[in-house]
């Protein structure tokens, strides 16, 4: 019984996953469509692709019992059909009820499982639907397909879409050819394939029939109909086949004298099979059962236990490498080297293992970029401003769990983007500006870091008006004086809000707050600027991974701590003469800039007193642009650790970002240095 209960438990995660899947490439589809409403002409196969996700994902939900998700996806299939043969017309609001239903199916397939329901909004999302569906039908006119000579045998065969694309190729003026193709019956799918993708740079393929005729002696005939706005001349070059008949059937009267071959094809495009439907030379064409495709979905949660498992190993080998060290100091010298050199042997596999499981969980940042465009595409049309999202460096990649954890936090700073940055269109085209609002998103590598940046040329942040609500708000005295950057940190500080209405959006004062908190959580850091007028960047660095790391081991005040090695940008010895003051901040001059400096006791008051000596070790630490130099009595060393979480109850510590054990079984903290950067800069340390 049990053995049945894992085994259905599997099956519902392979469910989810796949689901999930399906839904985001939908809404990732849906931007496109939303697009094509705006300009009245669609790509047929963008509908039909998203209404075949909708289908698979019906029949999928239906197969795993989840019938309110399959009665969802259902309905909506029903609409995107009408979409498709022009029975229901695309419009913006038609768009919106689309975007809104996937939205509500995506939130269905994350609680699938857990009995959670919304019945209301279901019945809502159908009611949508049908209204969609209820619109008068258009009024019957004469068929156009009465002028074109295309028999009634064929328009008999046409399927009712086919017949619709057909009209609408006519509509907007395309010519119509029917063009007939012999292929040999070892490789018509082939050529067929090919002919097919040659006519598609060129036009829309209509319809596929086979045909009877005098072809090839052991051959099979074709005839295709394709709409498009070249000439006869230049459809003829574009297949270019001796066994390809090109016949226009008319359509779209005379063509513009300068209708060209597309440039894919004028520039040598595909070589396609030789006359007479010959096979390319060097194709493999032995039947095989192997799949395509070399990849396999895994579950995150396999790659987290398959890390945990190198880190225990690591640790294992750090332990070994300390008994190593014993023997020597014991006089074992022989029995010493020979360990040592086993030990270097699995230190190399070590980082190959560790390095291999890396790879695994890298993704790219695009697949986050992807979910950020349905949210610009989703906020603007609710606020009725038009916004475009421009991405950049879409292929740099991170690790899977810190793109799940910032995603959150990426939403939230999209949303204030469009809501507090750009403005209506009316009041852009006033200020001079284009109506349409520009956020970009982009990211790159830096060192051991990922940096992305969010950047609008919206009104950007008004630092007096932050200064006046702070004040208002008793985060600051009438009498403090503030710089611009001081300012705009104000607005990460919890139940800070510049927004005087409160919305669904904003206003509530809960939201960057959150944003620093969460991107914090995972060693990063949040940076802000801002040009009153023209609008403001975002800027997030973040650690590759937090899986395995080097960190610097160093002691002050009598405890031990790790730092991120990526953090660490050098170490330095400092006597106690160098030290200045500036506002009782302790500093040192550093390469002719004043470098802060913080002591480790005083941050985390402990009771332990560092060692008053006349010199001291400083490690100068970093992320993004900041810089700090924190005093430790020593540097024990470097070694891989494994940060582990500390739990809620250790959750609101500052500066601290986990737990790692060492090779001599001591457990120590791991200092999150974004963290202590920013309390340092804020005065509190």
């Amino acid at each position: 019984m049990s053995g049945n209960n894992d085994n259905m438990g599997k099956a519902v995660k392979d469910f989810l996953a796949e689901a999930e899947e399906i839904v985001d490439q939908l809404s990732l589809d849906l931007v496109g469509l939303s697009d094509c409403a705006d300009t009245g002409d669609c790509n047929p196969d963008l509908i039909n692709s998203i209404f075949r996700g909708a289908h698979s994902l019906k029949g999928l939900a239906g197969m795993f019992g989840f019938t309110e998700i399959a009665d969802l996806a259902h309905n909506l299939e029903n609409l995107l059909d009408s979409l498709r043969l022009g029975k229901a017309e695309l419009s913006q609001t038609t768009v919106s009820v689309l975007f809104d239903s996937m939205e509500l199916l995506g939130s269905m397939v994350r609680n699938a499982g857990t009995g959670v329901s919304d019945t209301q909004g279901i019945e809502r999302a159908v009611s949508r639907i049908n209204s969609c569906l209820s619109a008068p039908p258009k009024a019957d006119t004469v068929s156009p397909l009465a002028r074109l000579g295309i028999s009634d045998r064929i328009l008999g065969a046409l399927t009712e879409y086919e017949e619709h694309r057909l009209l609408e190729n006519v509509k907007k003026g395309r010519n119509i050819y029917s063009i007939h193709a012999s292929f040999s019956l070892m490789t018509f799918d082939q050529d067929l394939g090919e002919l097919t993708d040659l006519l598609k740079q060129g036009g829309e393929v209509v319809s596929t029939l086979p045909s009877a005729g005098g072809g090839l002696d052991a051959g099979i005939d074709f005839e295709v109909l394709f709409g498009s706005e070249l000439e006869t001349a230049a459809v003829t070059l574009l297949v270019d086949k001796d066994n390809v008949i090109v016949t226009c059937l008319g359509g779209a009267g005379e063509v513009a004298a300068d209708s060209t071959v597309p440039a894919a094809v004028a520039d040598g495009g595909e070589t396609v099979s030789a006359p007479g439907g010959e096979a390319t030379p060097g194709a493999d064409n032995s039947v095989t059962a192997k799949s395509f495709s070399r990849t396999v979905r895994v579950d995150i949660g396999k790659l987290d236990e398959l890390m945990n498992i190198v880190g225990e190993l690591v640790l294992s080998q750090s332990s070994i490498n300390e008994f190593v060290d014993n023997l020597r100091r014991d006089g074992h010298t022989s029995l010493a080297a020979g360990l040592s050199k086993t030990a270097k042997v699995l230190e190399r596999k070590l980082t190959e293992l560790q390095k291999g499981v890396m790879e695994i969980r890298m993704i790219p940042i695009g697949q986050l970029f992807e979910k950020m465009s349905r949210i610009v595409r989703k906020v603007s049309r609710e606020q009725g401003k038009k916004v475009e999202l421009k991405t950049f460096g879409a292929d740099t990649e991170l690790d899977k769990l810190i793109v799940e954890d910032i995603s959150d936090p990426m939403m939230h700073i999209i949303r204030n983007a469009i809501d507090h940055g750009i403005e209506p269109p009316d009041e852009r085209i006033s200020l001079g500006k284009d109506e349409k609002g520009v956020i970009r998103l982009s990211s790159f590598q830096k060192g051991n870091h990922v940096v992305v940046e969010v950047e609008d040329d919206g009104r950007g942040i008004d630092v007096e008006r932050v200064k006046k609500k702070a004040q208002e708000k008793g985060l600051i005295g009438p009498a403090d004086v503030l710089s611009d950057r001081e300012a705009i940190d104000l607005i990460f500080l919890p139940g800070f809000s510049t927004s005087d209405t409160v919305s669904e959006i904003s206003g509530r004062g809960v939201g960057m707050d959150v944003v620093k908190s969460n991107i914090a959580a995972v060693s990063g850091m949040v940076d802000v600027e801002s040009r009153l007028g023209s609008g403001s960047t975002m800027t997030i660095t973040l650690p590759i991974t937090l899986a395995i790391i080097k960190a610097l081991i160093i002691s002050s005040a009598g405890r031990t701590y790790a730092l991120p090695i990526t953090s660490v940008l050098e170490t330095i010895m400092v006597e106690n003469r160098d030290i200045l003051t500036v506002e009782k901040k302790e500093v040192i001059q550093l390469r002719e800039i004043t470098l802060p400096l913080l002591r480790l006791d005083r941050f985390f008051e402990t009771t332990g007193m560092s060692d008053i000596l006349e010199g001291f070790y400083v490690v100068v630490v970093g992320v993004a642009e900041k810089r700090l130099g924190i005093v430790v009595d020593d540097l024990v060393g470097q070694q891989d650790i494994v940060i582990k979480s500390m739990g809620e109850t250790f959750k609101g510590f500052k500066g601290i970002s986990g737990a790692a054990d060492l090779g001599d079984q001591r457990t120590i903290l791991v200092l999150d240095v974004g963290g202590i950067i920013n309390e340092a800069m804020r005065g509190n340390a």
